[in-house]
């Protein structure tokens, strides 16, 4: 497994004055948080977002404090941020799928599949939010509708 180049999910439990035990509760048992912390399991996706948002970390800081700055994830990224511009969630889709049947889902591998999964969110949330947008102003159309008819008649 790869050496961590610090520790924050250690650092951030400390921090908040948690112990092992208290993180255990939330993500399996104590004895998870401490292979964690100590390097010697990888997590799933979940419980990557569960440690973040307990320990009010972005999961692009997690990964940073295991990769460090990294020029491959960095392309890779802007790469996400075209297909995003574009709203390519099929193409979207096909990257996710492509890192899903990865022979090793090492933690780079991971954090490229949450990177992909959290583009996807992002465009389906722009698509309804635009969707709800019209859905209203449709609603409002009927209502003005309805209330001109209802004033001709009355």
């Amino acid at each position: 497994m790869r050496e961590f180049k610090s520790n924050i999910i250690k650092e951030k439990r400390k921090l908040r004055n948690m112990s092992q035990a208290q993180l255990g509760d939330i993500v399996g048992s104590q004895a998870m948080v401490s292979r964690i912390e100590n390097g010697q399991i990888l997590q799933n996706a979940q419980t990557i977002f569960i440690l973040c948002n307990k320990l009010e970390i972005t999961v692009e800081e997690y990964f940073y404090s295991i990769f460090g700055p990294d020029q491959n994830t960095t392309t890779f990224r802007n790469n996400l941020d075209k297909l995003y511009m574009q709203g390519s969630i099929d193409e979207l889709r096909k990257i996710f799928s492509h890192y899903k049947h990865h022979k090793s889902l090492d933690i780079e591998t991971k954090h490229r599949m949450l990177m992909v999964q959290s583009t996807i969110f992002h465009i389906l949330i722009k698509l309804l939010i635009g969707v709800s947008t019209i859905f209203i102003c449709l609603n409002l159309l009927l209502i003005c509708f309805l209330l001109r008819k209802r004033n001709r008649i009355s």
